[in-house]
């Protein structure tokens, strides 16, 4: 009897501390399944209470402190040993917080903060967003996305949900499909995927980067034409016409080669943002390889980082390497599959292929999975031809993209200016797959495969001749008396380090 008892007692204590949300849902009728939205990078990363990244204030205010007095060095594109190792230290300060152990694993005490969703009457079309460390190993995010799957279906009485992955979000999704497979699953979208690579990140680890001043100046006269202010269109025309901004950019350029040739910068990835499996899954298949020979260049440092190393080599091995599988089966399990993809933005200007169409995050041939895209700034010529001929034009009304070579040529949508964000046409889209029989980029005549945005508005229309011409900067007099002074500073600079040259010689 006591027995009996003591069961009763603890299912009941069971089901007064389980949410009751969780089991008052029943079995949903409203015949449209849950959307779940695994999100991108961006949680915040706590130590305790206290904020690690982002870099708060005072992070920042120090590291600006201890870095002034190495400007007239930095300057010059030389700096001393010393310099060299608390410039490093400079950069430490904002990284090694965050940093993971040997065996990729997490600090104690460091980590995101998530919750799980509590209303169980979910809204046709609403995304129910899941949120993870994005630090951590892949693997260890998807079971706790099947978790959250779990959860949602029994909140809200489905058996099944939708699946999309925005920016880092599609690794983690990939990564999900790849181990748990396709059950309850009945459709997927990839929107703005970090799943092919982040070429900054990757090239970075594989030491591919190729730093060039015409590339920054592309990369400022953009931010320029985003921002809308005039200013900064007049500022970064006259830094790149007077020449001060090649003369500096070069000069930090020759402090980059410093830190990469004494193995410093290897140390730097090795100790700091390459102890984090999340960071290493934006690395390309293609650069896998040579991104573990430089961030862990000698047989001690695999030795003692062979944990990590085994991690990070599971997940390309599973996942990286395996995306055409991946999406193959979801189009053919569950039909309703969708990418989309932005362009006309040009990446920081620090990665091997400075020219490449991008969403001014990740490259756009990447997140498409296969576009040909024309270089930025640039079109098709007008004898181009679409590469594969499928009985449909996949050609941009601006001639700068191809899709017939996605994997998905029916099936990808690209926004001009889109920006690495989610915004509510990527949303719309989404809804329209999933609750569309056959949705596809000729279904509906206001949403095609080629969509342009609004910078001001945020809204999309059809991308026409018309209205596809790209931005340009316009400047005025202001950038001529910039212009003028800047042609000053750059010569005065010019003649520093040319001195300098010969004091150190």
């Amino acid at each position: 009897m006591k027995k009996l008892l003591s069961v009763i007692l603890s299912a009941i204590l069971v089901f007064t501390l389980v949410p009751f949300g969780v089991f008052a849902a029943g079995k949903c009728t409203c015949g449209k399944d849950p959307i779940i939205m695994v999100n991108g990078l961006g949680n915040t990363i706590y130590q305790g209470d206290r904020v690690v990244f982002p870099p708060q204030k005072d992070t920042i205010v120090n590291a600006v402190k201890q870095a002034i007095p190495m400007t007239p060095a930095i300057i010059g594109g030389k700096l001393s040993d010393t310099q060299l190792e608390k410039f490093l230290e400079v950069a430490e300060t904002f990284f090694a917080p965050i940093a993971f152990d040997v065996n990729g694993d997490p600090i104690n005490g460091v980590g995101a903060r998530f919750s799980y969703p509590t209303d169980e009457n979910h809204k046709e079309g609403d995304f129910i967003y899941f949120d993870y460390d994005w630090r951590v190993d892949p693997f260890v995010t998807a079971a706790q996305l099947k978790d959250f799957i779990d959860y949602v279906k029994e909140l809200t009485g489905h058996d099944s949900v939708y699946l999309a992955g925005e920016s880092m979000g599609t690794i983690m999704m990939n990564t999900y499909l790849a181990t748990y497979g396709f059950e309850g699953i009945n459709g997927v979208v990839w929107y703005n995927g970090a799943y092919n690579c982040v070429a900054t990140c990757s090239d970075s680890y594989a030491n591919k980067n190729k730093f060039e001043a015409e590339a920054l100046g592309r990369f400022l006269a953009q931010t320029g034409v985003n921002t809308g202010n005039q200013f900064l269109n007049d500022l970064f025309a006259a830094l790149t016409e007077s020449g001060l901004l090649e003369t500096v950019f070069n000069s930090v350029t020759d402090i980059a080669d410093d830190l990469e040739k004494s193995g410093r910068f290897s140390r730097f990835l090795n100790e700091t943002i390459g102890t984090m499996p999340g960071f290493w899954a934006m690395v390309s298949s293609e650069n896998f390889d040579d991104a573990v020979e430089f961030v862990f260049p000698t047989p001690e440092l695999k030795e003692k980082y062979a944990g990590l190393i085994e991690r990070i080599t599971r997940y390309h091995d599973e996942v990286g390497s395996q995306v055409d599988n991946i999406m193959a089966e979801a189009q053919q399990i569950t039909g309703k599959v969708g990418v989309v993809a932005g362009y006309g933005s040009v990446l920081a200007p620090v990665t091997a292929d400075n020219l490449q169409q991008s969403d001014g995050v990740i490259g756009t041939a990447a997140e498409s999975n296969g576009a040909t895209c024309a270089p930025y700034g640039s079109c098709f010529a007008e004898n181009y031809t679409q590469a594969v001929d499928c009985g449909h034009n996949h050609i941009s009304a601006d001639r700068e993209i191809d899709a017939s070579t996605c994997f998905f040529p029916e099936n990808t949508w690209f926004v001009k200016y889109g920006k690495h964000n989610l915004g509510s046409y990527g949303k719309t889209i989404c809804n329209r797959i999933f609750f569309s029989d056959g949705f596809n980029v000729f279904s509906d005549p206001t949403l095609p495969q080629f969509l342009l945005r609004d910078e001001a508005t945020g809204a999309v229309s059809p991308l026409t001749v018309e209205n596809g011409a790209d931005i340009q900067a316009k400047t005025t007099f202001t950038s001529k008396i910039l212009s003028f002074f800047f042609r000053i500073t750059e010569r005065f600079i010019s003649l520093f380090k040319a001195l300098r040259g010969m004091i150190i010689k």
